[in-house]
């Protein structure tokens, strides 16, 4: 029986990825693919499903490009084991290949697609922290510049209180001399008539 060939949207669909990141997999990691071209399009057989979950589980491990090809490559499994399947009935009707093949597929999509929640679901709280620190940080600012507000506003009123005394004593030094210059200009003009 002939196996189906995918397309890179297929792989995508199959995997939980979106079609760029399986295109940059395949890009990085060329020698890791068997395929054929038909015009432009790359047929892929189904072996590249569990190849590019493959790079993306130990991409997420933070290991090298080059390390990352040779864990595909020589075939071992650095992955925490997985736990045993349920066992079936034995006089159960077997499934044909291609729904297990599915089936498989869909678990392993399904445990990818839980791990990247419980991934952004911690991105999300460090975002969070962030946010709250950042805050603390701008009231901390917001908290010093009153502060300084509070300082200028009490140095400009004491400065107006001193203008004010200040003009309180000219007013009552050049009093005098405007009364005295006001007496003077009144003799004159009294005795001028």
């Amino acid at each position: 029986m002939h196996e189906k060939e995918l397309k890179i949207g297929d792989i995508a669909h199959l995997t939980g990825l979106s079609e760029q990141d399986v295109r940059a997999l395949i890009q990085t990691y060329d020698n890791l693919f068997a395929y054929r071209t038909i015009g432009r399009v790359r047929l892929f057989p189904q072996k590249a499903v569990k190849i590019v979950q493959e790079l993306a589980e130990l991409s997420g491990r933070g290991l090298s490009p080059d390390e990352i090809a040779e864990e595909v490559k020589s075939g071992r499994k650095s992955a925490a084991p997985e736990e045993p399947a349920e066992e079936f009935d034995l006089a159960a009707v077997p499934l044909p290949p291609e729904v297990v093949i599915e089936l498989g597929v869909m678990r392993d999509t399904l445990a990818r697609q839980e791990r990247r929640i419980v991934r952004m679901a911690e991105e999300l709280e460090r975002e969070r922290e962030l946010r709250v620190e950042e805050a603390a940080r701008l009231q901390r600012t917001v908290d010093d510049l009153q502060e300084r507000l509070s300082a200028q506003q009490e140095q400009l009123a004491l400065v107006a209180e001193w203008v004010d005394y200040f003009d309180r004593r000219m007013d009552e030094v050049t009093r005098p001399v405007l009364e005295r210059f006001r007496r003077t200009v009144v003799k004159k003009s009294s005795s001028g008539q």
